[in-house]
């Protein structure tokens, strides 16, 4: 056995431990080359009835949280960019006329370097009727360029950009859009903002006062209110992500053009690229979900591992799965 094959062995390992032990109730991965993937599964979907009695599969869905912003809105935004429809130097406020600080790019939000806050203020308030209100009205907490902030204001608005429907001359929804660019190039059949018929299909998230237990709905409460989101609130099957993974490990025109590759490789700012943090290294790309989604990319090996968890539910108190899931990256990195 290869130190390769030894480390996935004790990846799988660990995480069977973690199911055993409750830490997470179940779990799908995969370990991803260019021409094939490696699947596993482990455990229930769910605590309670009756996904206790439902053992994780193929096919079912998970709600990616924020590995939304690179499956979904990075993707359309570098198409954009790269079909000189927008450019990485565009200011925001040039194609949302509501916003306000003309000196912040589209480069400054895909990059995390806007200056945006990570979070809308009040968010416990936000509402559907004033939550476009708020976002708009958002300041910056330093200046653009200067300072590392992951912010969910910034994606929520590149998703506003891509409903703008820039090059088409009329508005696009998001799922519109990332299944006529993304996803069905790459025959991602399966990865959509969440629908009713699929609700049976859904790993169970959070348990919470105000929403109940929340499954085959978006957990993420700004996404929820807007009922699609470029930060947050895609639904996708650990399947179609290894399609999109290998999109990256075999620079597939489908997605981007060779150049647009090259720009994502060699761009680094505050420990990141557009869309992807690399906190594992230059030659790594590396994205979480707040759900308990991952995808770590090794361009080295052209190798991918990604590990999707429901690890809030039900309840998000959950930090031993943060910190082991560290170390399992670094042993298949190792």
């Amino acid at each position: 056995m290869n130190q390769k094959d030894s480390a996935k062995q004790t990846i799988k390992q660990e995480l069977d431990s973690m199911v055993k032990s409750q830490v997470i109730w179940g779990y799908s991965l995969a370990f991803v080359e260019r021409e094939r993937a490696d699947f596993s599964y482990y455990g229930v979907m769910g605590s309670t009835a009756p996904y206790n009695r439902r053992p994780v599969r193929q096919g079912l869905f998970y709600d990616l949280a924020s590995l939304s912003k690179v499956v979904g809105t990075t993707s359309r935004i570098l198409q954009l960019v790269e079909e000189g429809e927008i450019s990485l130097d565009t200011p925001v406020s040039q194609l949302l006329p509501r916003f306000s600080w003309n000196d912040i790019t589209v480069g400054h939000l895909l990059l995390h370097c806007s200056g945006l806050p990570a979070e809308i203020a009040n968010k416990h308030q936000l509402t559907r009727e004033n939550i476009f209100d708020r976002l708009y009205r958002t300041a910056p907490e330093c200046e653009p360029g200067t300072q590392f902030i992951y912010s969910d204001v910034g994606y929520i608005l590149l998703g506003l950009i891509i409903q703008q429907g820039i090059g088409l001359k009329k508005p696009e929804s998001l799922k519109e859009s990332f299944q006529r660019h993304v996803f069905v190039p790459l025959n991602m059949n399966h990865t959509s903002f969440p629908v009713p018929k699929q609700a049976d299909l859904c790993i169970p998230t959070e348990m919470t006062e105000k929403r109940g237990l929340i499954c085959g709905e978006i957990h993420d409460s700004k996404a929820w209110l807007l009922g699609q989101s470029g930060s947050a609130g895609l639904f996708s099957t650990l399947e179609d992500l290894a399609v999109f993974v290998q999109a990256y490990l075999t620079e597939s025109d489908r997605l981007f053009s060779k150049e647009t590759f090259r720009l994502i490789q060699s761009t680094e700012q505050f420990g990141r690229t557009y869309g992807w943090s690399r906190e594992y290294g230059d030659k790594t790309l590396y994205h979480t979900g707040f759900t308990g989604t991952s995808i770590l990319l090794d361009l080295n090996s052209a190798e991918s591992m990604i590990l999707l968890t429901n690890r809030i539910h039900p309840s998000r108190n959950n930090p031993v799965f943060l910190e082991k899931r560290k170390e399992l990256n670094q042993i298949w990195l190792s």
